[in-house]
């Protein structure tokens, strides 16, 4: 950060928590404190800036910062470091809204499939998509507050809050093709706008996995329930996956006859040929006319 007529460490009084550092491989010294919640490192080199503006600003992250409410924060961040916070450089983005749902978050997890170009990881109480610039992630943001001892606002008391939230952590000027992202950036009405249809685009880019519905008046017997459930495998793995392990099983010689191939090959396309659809969950039926919803009010 350029500092004009002052030095960076000119913010140290403002700071609470002090520790200090030096790095023997060149001899600096590092101070590192805090403004609330936000993270402050000062140097030679000049200062980094960390932590959550939502929770620095509204003293907590559950709520969204509108494009408003984000340039009083950056204001009233400035203030309190006395610093030309408007002269930073982002290197970080992160972007999320809470979605109160009808359910628990964890039960909408199952039905998140791949999402190009990222890798897919799954906890307990969230599921991430990671590649080298970005991630992003969903997560139960009650059972997060409570686990780091967070107030939770009446408002939410009781709900469930599902949030969604993505990272950009890397070469942000060539993610967002911008020579350089400042605060001023970010408060930007076109480019915050953006950013929520970033967030948005990101979220509608997971495959959400449908269920093929179980045609219940076909059941009359437990081999009827199997046939059900048989139906359902093959349309969901895909009729030609199906048929190219068969084409495997019969180079490996599993059956001792080869009429064996040819009539599971048959009874599988007769299977797919009868009218069982596949459609999205009720519950990712939902949580998407809620994203979509928020996207639109985002202003």
């Amino acid at each position: 950060m350029d500092m004009a007529g002052g030095s960076v460490w000119d913010c140290l009084p403002y700071l609470t928590n002090l520790s200090q550092s030096y790095r023997q491989d060149t001899g600096r010294l590092y101070v590192t404190g805090y403004a609330g919640n936000i993270r402050v490192g000062v140097s030679d080199y000049g200062v980094s800036i960390t932590g959550s503006l939502a929770k620095f600003y509204l003293g907590t992250n559950l709520h969204t910062l509108t494009r408003s409410d984000t340039i009083r924060a950056l204001e009233q961040l400035a203030d309190t470091l006395h610093l030309p916070i408007h002269k930073a450089k982002v290197t970080r983005i992160d972007a999320g809204h809470n979605i109160i749902t009808d359910y628990k978050p964890e039960l909408y997890y199952p039905s998140f499939g791949p999402s190009a170009y990222y890798t897919r990881l799954t906890q307990p109480k969230s599921i991430s998509y990671q590649n080298s610039q970005r991630s992003k992630k969903a997560y139960n943001k009650i059972a997060e507050s409570k686990k780091n001892r967070v107030h939770i606002p009446d408002p939410y008391a009781g709900k469930n809050l599902f949030r969604f939230e993505i990272s950009y952590t890397a070469r942000l000027q060539k993610q967002f093709n911008q020579a350089l992202i400042t605060p001023e950036t970010l408060t930007d009405e076109r480019f915050y706008m953006g950013i929520y249809d970033r967030w948005y685009k990101e979220y509608d880019n997971i495959d959400k996995l449908g269920l093929t519905n179980m045609d219940t008046s076909k059941i009359h017997t437990p081999k009827d329930y199997k046939d059900q459930l048989l139906l359902m495998a093959v349309q969901e793995k895909g009729l030609e996956a199906l048929l190219h392990h068969i084409e495997i099983m019969k180079e490996q010689k599993v059956f001792k006859h080869k009429k064996y191939y040819t009539d599971l090959r048959n009874d599988l396309k007769k299977m797919v040929s009868t009218k069982g659809k596949a459609e999205e969950p009720e519950l990712i039926q939902e949580l998407n006319s809620k994203i979509e919803r928020a996207r639109r009010y985002y202003r």
